[in-house]
């Protein structure tokens, strides 16, 4: 198997605590592809930090600021963290977008630090990873006003509808789904992964959070991303070695990792 996880926090305290346990794990699972995604300046220097350091599965970071934290910006993004996207380790801008379920920083804040994470990726040609929760429509119309399509991206944890998926699609993006598929009553998030295009498809945890459904409350792991793939497979009704084959493909196209 040749497993890839697009998105994951293992800078996280309830991760880096036992990092080689959790690296192993995923290894053993053929996890052979990860991407650690920065939050804010902090841990955005840990990802690439983790992306220069970890060598048994090849390590990859990607850099900005989460929504919930643009009031912390007033409307700037430190010059500390644009110098970081310009090492041959970063090779995503985010993640980034619009959180209207949580609100933790004003919507006006929100939007304006997501259009200057997508001037930022374009400045660089690097795509965008992109958290939107109960905000799908706005943040759309925003990728496409900004001129997103010139690096695309993907919209992780994806928590839309078709419709949202394929408005994205066509503006260059991929739809990543997280380990909260495996939840039997997500039935909407279990069709668009069905039925979207397969060659639009990558695979996560977002872990720490979102464990699969069966070990829903623990702490979540890179290795269980085997399980998002078992999901999908099954859904789509292919073999899981060609849906492993495709999501890797994908994944290479986007992030040339």
């Amino acid at each position: 198997m040749s497993l890839v996880d697009t998105h994951c926090h293992i800078y996280m305290p309830a991760l880096k605590s036992r990092l080689d346990d959790v690296l192993s794990r995923a290894a053993g699972r053929g996890l052979i592809r990860l991407l650690v995604v920065g939050a804010d300046e902090a841990s955005s220097f840990e990802a690439l930090s983790l992306a220069k350091e970890i060598s048994s599965i090849r390590t990859f970071a990607a850099v900005g600021v989460h929504p919930h934290d643009a009031k912390e910006l007033n409307g700037v993004i430190p010059e500390e963290l644009i110098s970081l996207g310009e090492n041959e380790h970063v090779i995503a801008i985010g993640e980034t977008g619009l959180d209207y379920y949580r609100n933790l920083s004003p919507a006006s804040a929100q939007r304006d630090i997501f259009a200057k994470h997508i001037e930022w990726a374009k400045s660089l040609k690097k795509p965008l990873i992109c958290h939107i929760r109960d905000a799908y429509d706005e943040a759309l119309a925003i990728l496409k006003s900004e001129g997103a399509h010139e690096v695309g991206g993907i919209l992780h944890c994806f928590q839309g509808n078709k419709d949202h998926a394929m408005r994205a699609i066509d503006m260059g993006f991929y739809i990543s789904f997280a380990c909260n598929i495996t939840y039997k009553k997500n039935e909407i998030l279990r069709e668009v992964s069905a039925s979207i295009p397969l060659d639009r498809v990558l695979c996560e945890t977002d872990s720490p959070y979102l464990s699969p459904e069966n070990s829903r409350g623990k702490v979540n792991e890179p290795a269980n991303v085997s399980y998002v793939y078992e999901t999908i497979a099954s859904l789509r009704g292919m073999p899981f070695d060609e849906l492993t084959k495709v999501v890797m493909e994908n994944s290479i196209s986007l992030l040339g990792w």
